[in-house]
């Protein structure tokens, strides 16, 4: 079973719980869910309430996998009009990077997952090949469109 976090931030962990004691009931085999990179080490707030669900996952005593998905590019992508409108990617990134990758690479690779026999008690830190920073994605967009934009670092 494949099971993909949900978007309501405070009420997954009891939704999740919800469909990991579904999953009990009906027999499942195996659960993969997409959690988020390296829950468990990173002090994202959006980590907590992933790395409870893993919990519950190991609590619950079924097999499972953790499919730890990085930033999804659509997260920038879907903002490019915002970009061009405004002439700035806005964030708190500084100079760090990330590897974003496409929902689709991610379910590629969840389907890659759900058909082998020996993903039970795996991790998976998963993200695009080249981690690219907010300066370079602005530059790529202001390549791509030949509009200034700039990255705009929020940190105050």
């Amino acid at each position: 079973m494949l099971l993909i976090c949900g978007s309501e931030v405070g009420r997954r962990l009891a939704q999740h719980r919800n469909a990991i004691e579904a999953a009990k009931d009906a027999g499942v085999r195996l659960i993969a869910y997409t959690s988020i990179a390296h829950a468990g080490s990173t002090d994202m707030e959006l980590a907590a309430e992933h790395e409870a669900i893993e919990v519950a996952l190991e609590e619950s005593r079924l097999p499972y996998t953790l499919l730890r998905n990085s930033w999804y590019l659509e997260n920038y992508t879907d903002q490019l009009g915002s970009y061009l409108q405004h002439g700035a990617v806005l964030g708190s990134a500084g100079d760090g990077r990330v590897s974003a990758a496409t929902r689709a690479d991610y379910a590629l690779a969840a389907a890659a997952v759900l058909l082998r026999d020996d993903q039970a008690g795996r991790v998976h830190e998963l993200g695009g090949d080249v981690p690219f920073s907010l300066s370079e994605l602005a530059e790529e967009v202001t390549a791509a469109t030949d509009k200034p934009v700039k990255y705009q670092d929020t940190v105050c």
